[in-house]
């Protein structure tokens, strides 16, 4: 045997997540006494809230560690309904727990892929979505919009139409809203039309809602009219990862699902998780009971508005707006044929991205990840510090180029 062979073809196309690539990197960095700014993984800084903490703690003090419902805790199913305010539109048995929204997403793919069904993708699609769908068998396309830059790389009607008269064989549409890595913001009138436009042509609509509660502004989320229609192709996402502050490890996300498709995910999850642990599905129970506190999107808008009055008239970059999540995307393209110090000639986006952290210890993730070459996106979930002093190192890097 080959050794390409000993390893599945459906892997092989694929590397590990680019983001938690780059958390492995800062760490590398801060060991060997390296400056570091990290603006790369997405994931929320702070103190765990003492609430959820305690009822992580009391889960195992009670002795809370056997075998659970593979669905999930039937009472964090029913308050994950009131959580997205859905709860008069479907049952609890709608609900699916599962050990991060990267799994309620595999299970998704699982759930309904054939074998060389497509599966349409945004614009700029999140890191994850390509591999998940290709290890289901699924073929990932994403769905370029006929306008480019104009429409900052949404995707309208038009787009979605289109893809699915050249691909009768599509399955699924998935949509992050907010966007990662754009942090774009679908208004409802845009997510409806899409909607409608799935269930006509019987096409699943999976909406991936990650980061619902953070949105700037006074804007409010533009959840989905739920509808007789709606509800046989509606799919959501969501989980614990981004809402809250450092609940990204406690991996816990959830699919709100019509009930013939939320039925195969737990027979299936039944087989390859047996459901997530009992503790931290009571700590994400006690996370989405309790109120919910405004200050970690209040403290985010404050982060975007320090990041882009320091990065204000930097050269060679145009930065995009951020009405949602807590990233901002830069259009980097203007750098592409420079060269370094070291007389360096950067090609794409990963080479700049490159050049920023042996530079300055500036972390980005580069546009490539997402299928957008020519754009880096930055995390503002980080220190106040960091943010002055990493956009101080990269303006001193984008000077450097010639």
């Amino acid at each position: 045997m080959k050794n390409q062979e000993r390893i599945s073809v459906k892997l092989s196309k694929f590397h590990t997540s680019l983001t938690l690539s780059l958390k492995a990197l800062v760490d590398e960095r801060r060991a060997s006494g390296l400056p570091v700014y990290d603006f790369g993984l997405g994931e929320t800084k702070g103190e765990l809230a003492p609430y959820i903490r305690e009822a992580g703690r009391q889960a195992f003090d009670e002795g809370q560690t056997m075998y659970s419902d593979p669905a999930g805790l039937p009472e964090l199913r029913a308050e994950v309904l009131k959580w997205l305010g859905i709860e008069e539109e479907y049952p609890a048995d709608s609900v699916v727990i599962t050990a991060g929204a990267k799994q309620a997403l595999f299970n998704v793919f699982l759930a309904i892929c054939n074998p060389a069904d497509a599966v349409l993708l945004d614009a700029a699609p999140w890191v994850s979505y390509q591999p998940l769908a290709t290890a289901a068998y699924g073929f990932p396309v994403m769905v370029i919009p006929a306008r480019g830059d104009a429409n900052r790389l949404k995707c309208d009607p038009a787009d979605l139409k289109r893809n699915l008269r050249m691909r009768p064989h599509a399955k699924i549409f998935v949509l992050n809203n907010p966007v990662n890595p754009t942090a774009q913001l679908y208004s409802l009138p845009e997510i409806e039309e899409l909607l409608h436009i799935c269930v006509e042509h019987e096409v699943f609509f999976v909406l991936d809602r990650l980061y619902w509660r953070i949105i700037f502004d006074g804007a409010a989320y533009p959840s989905p009219i739920v509808n007789p229609d709606t509800r046989r192709w509606l799919i959501q996402i969501d989980g614990m990862s981004k809402n809250f502050r450092r609940t990204g490890g406690i991996r816990i996300g959830w699919s709100v699902a019509p009930g013939d498709v939320a039925r195969a995910m737990v027979n299936l999850q039944s087989h390859y998780t047996a459901g997530p642990a009992r503790p931290a599905q009571c700590a994400a129970l006690a996370a989405i009971r309790h109120s919910y506190e405004p200050g970690l999107p209040g403290e985010l808008q404050d982060k975007r508005d320090l990041l882009h009055k320091e990065a204000e008239g930097m050269p060679w970059v145009k930065i995009w707006p951020s009405p949602a999540t807590f990233y901002s995307f830069w259009d980097v393209r203007s750098t592409f044929g420079k060269k370094t110090p070291k007389g360096e000639r950067i090609e794409g986006s990963t080479d700049l991205s490159e050049y920023l952290i042996k530079e300055g210890g500036v972390i980005t993730a580069s546009g490539a990840a997402f299928m957008q070459e020519g754009y880096l996106r930055l995390s503002f979930a980080t220190e106040v510090e960091t943010i002055r002093d990493g956009m101080a190192a990269m303006r001193r890097g984008l000077e450097a180029l010639v």
